[in-house]
């Protein structure tokens, strides 16, 4: 089982005198939610992690807009199951069912002129369903 700091608008979340921790299905939504977010590229460890949501921001929105929103979420989770595959292979004890990003459920997506929303539902390896949404705009 693997865990991470527990981040909040783009901070680390303080309780007291320590900072939290998230492990399970609050670890796979947050590291969904901070794949989805990172701009695609920014990080030289992690070279494919992020998305390029913002490019359909302010642009001509045309009837493959949505199709290419969709498919770019689509390409985020992807990678992210990827990465955690080669963890396991490298290591089994790595994470727990419950952090496993098992299938990818629905992917929703809402185009305007200044934003772009992004639901995404999928199950972790317990089957058990849990969602998140992304809304990026200027």
């Amino acid at each position: 089982m693997s865990f991470s700091l527990q981040v909040s608008a783009g901070d680390l979340v303080q309780e007291g005198s320590r900072l939290t921790i998230v492990y399970g299905t609050d670890k796979l939504k947050q590291d969904l939610t901070l794949w989805m977010c990172e701009r695609y590229g920014i990080d030289r460890f992690h070279p494919v992690m992020g998305s390029c949501f913002q490019n359909y921001i302010g642009g001509v929105i045309t009837s493959h807009t949505r199709a290419m929103v969709q498919s770019e979420a689509q390409r985020v989770l992807s990678n992210y199951q990827k990465v955690q595959y080669m963890g396991l292979r490298a290591n089994p004890t790595l994470y727990s069912m419950s952090e496993l990003l098992w299938s990818i459920n629905a992917i929703r997506v809402t185009v305007s002129y200044d934003s772009v929303s992004v639901l995404v539902a999928v199950s972790n390896g317990e089957q058990e369903p849990t969602s998140i949404t992304i809304n990026q705009g200027t």
